[in-house]
């Protein structure tokens, strides 16, 4: 059997169950495919990929989505401007890999669709996310997008739910194909009565999107109810802010002892071992690869009744247990119940969960309908007249270059300006650090008892780490745009009266000397600048230095 070469196109920023599972996939189905991976230039993921002899490129291209309603003209250009250039990045390596085929892996960048009409070969675009109903997202050039998709020799969703979604709202006809899944990794026997624990586990990004936030408050409610000998592990990586926020949460509240968040691993087979359930807490996740491998694991499954995981559990709770999403009180609940299941009727639940994942999900199968996929799309495949097409995208890409330059070298300048105002900060405050004092100290020394933190981006969660467990009260939170952290923390509002604080200490370093102002005029008579509070240790080891003369 001749192998054809089959380039994959990797979105993802590091390795997690994303780039498992194309790896997994990739060496299944060696034996009829030649694959070669390209990923972002900015991941560190290739090791694991060239381990299994796969050939590995990193180019320049990005990501093609925006928070909804964030979108303007300028972000459109840019976007434009920067897949056109990766699409010409990436036709080289296809002529010199003599690739026949392209396999986009994700619906998040489009470029490589450019790329396939330019070289003349064809591409199966692969869909494994909703960015609107999952992520509150949506493309920057939709219009575009979609007449890519129109054009995708084979479009595949990994979903029942994905594929109604994209019929409905692009009536795109598409192939579902669940994913596939190295069984003999994740299966273990489902254990005993004797060994079932209060132990919950929750894996995957740490994101809004994925929930965390109501499995905390989940167990808050349970330790009210007197539950306190449930334990509850919530492992990734994702979102700083949103990480820290929950981190804080759970030592103001107390709940150490319940809940604990770990970052990410890429084995979990010895957490799934300690914990006898699971919670998949997502909003419309497309299809939940920790959802597959819990029930392959023999973890009782709990998910919220949402997108992908009601179809894994099943609507009717065939294969597990369903709370409403985005409802602590529900979740709580629902964990209850699970744990007050009877035990022959959890080990049914649990074994119907395991054989389901093994039948539907078997990468043997999977990796055989893949490659009739391929085989489809390239003997059937004829050039297309894409002249007009492409004319048009290049004379976009010309009109729009210009606007794209100038606003990306203003955003460039603008973030450098603010990196390296934060770094003065940074050294500034380490410098205080090894000189062995407290920033406590300074508000202690001025009869500040209590004060408001105005910016929460890293200068402002390094002061409230610092200040946390002194004696200074961190009275409020402030920030123009908050984001998730303001539904975790308490975030005060300048605009909803005066807020009664002995100081407000403003960390934005850039803007520093601009937001006192501004704060004055709001009649606050006590604004300080992060970079007062630190020279002002500096002043403190200039006279020491001079006593000593």
């Amino acid at each position: 059997m001749v192998k054809k070469n089959i380039l994959y196109i990797f979105n993802d920023m590091g390795f997690g169950g994303a780039a498992q599972s194309l790896l997994d996939i990739l060496t299944g189905i060696r034996e009829f495919v030649n694959p070669i991976v390209v990923a972002r230039e900015d991941v560190i993921i290739e090791e694991k990929f060239v381990e299994a002899g796969i050939r590995f490129y990193k180019i320049r291209f990005f990501t093609n989505q925006v928070k909804i309603a964030t979108s303007d003209e300028n972000k459109k250009a840019c976007d434009m401007v920067q897949s056109y250039e990766a699409a010409l990045r990436l036709l080289p390596i296809i002529k010199k890999e003599n690739i026949q085929l392209i396999h986009i892996n994700s619906s998040v960048s489009y470029f490589a669709a450019i790329t396939a009409l330019m070289a003349g070969i064809p591409y199966v675009w692969h869909i494994r996310e909703l960015l609107e109903e999952q992520f509150g997202c949506e493309f920057l050039n939709e219009a575009l997008v979609e007449k890519l998709y129109e054009q995708a020799d084979k479009l595949i969703t990994i979903s029942d739910y994905v594929k109604e979604t994209y019929s409905g709202k692009y009536d795109l006809e598409t192939i579902r194909l669940y994913d596939g899944v190295n069984i003999n990794r994740y299966k273990r026997h489902t254990g005993t009565e004797e060994a079932c624990n209060h132990t919950f586990l929750a894996p995957g990004a740490i994101t809004p999107e994925k929930g965390q936030w109501d499995i905390i408050r989940a167990a808050e409610i349970l330790r009210e109810r007197g539950f306190t000998e449930v334990r509850i592990i919530i492992v990734g990586n994702g979102d700083a802010d949103y990480v820290w926020a929950l981190k804080k949460y759970i030592n103001r509240k107390k709940l150490n002892q319940i809940v604990c968040i770990l970052p990410y691993c890429d084995d979990l087979s010895h957490l799934r071992s300690q914990a006898s359930y699971a919670i998949t807490s997502s909003q419309n996740e497309a299809l939940g690869r920790v959802t597959i491998e819990a029930m392959l694991a023999g973890n009782f499954v709990i998910g919220a009744r949402s997108g992908g995981t009601t179809e894994l559990i099943g609507a009717r709770e065939e294969r597990g247990m369903l709370y409403e999403l985005h409802d602590s009180k529900s979740l709580a609940d629902t964990m209850i119940r699970a744990m007050a299941c009877p035990w022959e009727t959890k080990k049914a639940m649990m074994k119907a969960a395991q054989e389901y994942a093994e039948e539907t999900f078997d990468s043997g199968h999977y990796c055989e309908r893949l490659r009739e996929l391929y085989d489809t799309a390239i003997m059937s495949y004829t050039p297309k007249k894409q002249d007009d097409f492409l004319q048009f995208l290049k004379k976009q890409y010309e009109q729009n270059r210009k606007v794209s330059v100038s606003q990306c070298q203003d955003d460039i300048m603008m973030r450098c300006k603010k990196s390296e105002a934060a770094f003065g900060l940074a050294i500034k405050w380490l410098e205080v650090k090894q000189n062995g004092y407290d920033l406590a100290q300074y508000f202690r020394e001025c009869g500040i008892r209590n004060i408001a933190i105005y910016g929460m981006a890293d200068m402002g969660k390094r002061l409230y780490d610092e200040l946390e467990d002194s004696e200074i009260e961190i009275r409020y939170l402030l920030d123009q745009n908050p984001k998730m952290m303001g539904q975790i923390l308490k975030f005060g509002s300048l605009g909803q009266g005066r807020l009664e604080t002995d100081a407000i200490v403003v960390t934005v370093a850039l803007s520093e000397r601009q937001i006192i102002d501004e704060l004055i005029s709001y009649g606050y008579d006590k604004v300080i600048g992060l970079s007062e509070v630190l020279g002002s240790f500096e002043k403190r080891k200039c006279k020491w230095e001079e006593g000593c003369k």
